[in-house]
């Protein structure tokens, strides 16, 4: 949704006298359908703070649905979520949502659909094992043509394309040993400056890269570096054997594959607002079959905002091996339904924190951040000159 509020909305009377009054919105709601294996949560950003020339826009409200045979519909001004058997609906107003997740085996009505395009609401699709299937979004979403040539000629410039990918994967490998160093600074049993120090030496590398298959070389070693260590971090009872994916091996990569898949439809979401074309990447290749550049965006929010997450619920036992689905068939381990509330929960609670100087002169959610790093990027494509940053972790 754009973020400039409708004069026509009662909310923008009402927001405009708040903070006029020096107020800000600062509350979070959760709401679920069921106590035991449903998932449907409204989760809520506070409104950010922003630099001088952005609009301060409406909160965003997530809707996540995530239980098999729930059926999401309009009706008199609200969006319901039926589910199934006698669990009880959930009902909210359709100027509460800005955003609908649905995981699984999960129902959208024609009246709901029609409502979400006219309304500027993606819907994004994960499968029930957490895979990103793709997001629904209006015709007034798509990229604009003056970005969308830009975007083409940045992948033919092979210098500046490969300057622009090292800041990307250099703002990735600094989250990861920020995560890393956290988590040993809090826990003397943890030790990891040999990983640390040989990954800012890989970081550090990245200046010297002239191809694109030497920076994706480097992300892969400080990648590998970075699981292993981070596997060590994991409670003894918990199975976490480095990073595996398609499938996940064990329930903290069932958990990441998860965080991450929902990671990725926020960033397509943040590229669309930005006008860009998610799947013309600059790190990843440009390709019909994923969105690259999606993915190039969610590089930097990876450690932060999955992979600390993660880490702190299997730490503090919130997160524990009976919240993992062994699938014989598949030979992976899927996250439940139960496990999939605990994650959701916790990387909301991450999203909508605010933070101040990750970026320069922004201050914010981290939800916020990623659509502000969105416009920096797309800033970054169209003008050469303009130097890009990463966000920067305190």
């Amino acid at each position: 949704r754009s973020p400039t509020l409708n004069s026509e909305e009662p909310i923008y009377t009402v927001a405009v006298a708040a903070i006029g009054a020096g107020a800000r919105l600062t509350d979070v709601t959760t709401q679920y359908i069921d106590e035991e294996n449903a998932l449907a949560s409204i989760g809520i950003d506070p409104w950010a703070t922003r630099s001088s020339d952005e609009h301060t826009g409406q909160a965003d409200r997530i809707l996540y649905v995530g239980r098999d045979g729930a059926r999401v519909h309009v009706k008199a001004g609200r969006v319901l979520v039926d589910a199934p058997g006698s669990l009880p609906a959930t009902s909210v107003p359709k100027n509460s949502v800005t955003r609908i997740v649905l995981s699984g085996n999960v129902g959208l009505s024609a009246g709901a659909r029609s409502w979400a395009m006219r309304s500027g609401v993606d819907v994004v699709c994960l499968s029930r094992r957490g895979s990103y299937q793709g997001t629904l979004i209006g015709a007034n979403r798509g990229a604009h043509a003056s970005r969308l040539l830009a975007q083409v000629a940045l992948v033919g410039d092979h210098e500046r394309r490969v300057r622009l990918a090292a800041s990307l994967i250099g703002a990735k490998i600094r989250g990861q040993i920020h995560v890393l160093t956290r988590i040993a600074r809090r826990d003397e049993t943890v030790h990891v400056a040999d990983t640390t120090a040989q990954m800012h030496a890989w970081r550090r590398s990245l200046t010297d890269a002239r191809t694109l298959d030497e920076i994706m070389g480097i992300e892969g070693a400080c990648s590998n570096a970075y699981f292993d260590a981070l596997a060590a971090c994991a409670p003894a009872d918990v199975t976490f054997d480095g990073r595996s994916r398609r499938p996940p091996r064990d329930l903290p990569n069932a958990a990441l594959s998860y965080g991450y898949a929902i990671l990725l439809s926020e960033c397509v979401g943040a590229l669309h607002a930005a006008g860009l074309e998610p799947s013309l990447g600059i790190a990843h290749a440009p390709t019909d079959k994923r969105p690259s550049l999606a993915l190039d965006l969610m590089e930097q929010f990876r450690p932060l905002l999955v992979d600390q997450t993660v880490m702190a619920l299997l730490r503090t036992r919130k997160l524990r091996p009976e919240h993992g689905v062994v699938e014989a068939e598949a030979g992976g381990v899927w996250l439940g339904s139960d496990g999939k509330k605990i994650l959701v929960d916790a990387y909301e609670a991450a999203c909508q924190r605010s933070v101040t100087g990750a970026l320069p002169g922004y201050s914010g959610s981290w939800r916020r951040h990623i659509a502000h790093s969105a416009q920096m990027l797309a800033r970054a494509i169209a003008e050469p000159d303009y130097q890009w940053s990463g966000v920067a972790w305190r």
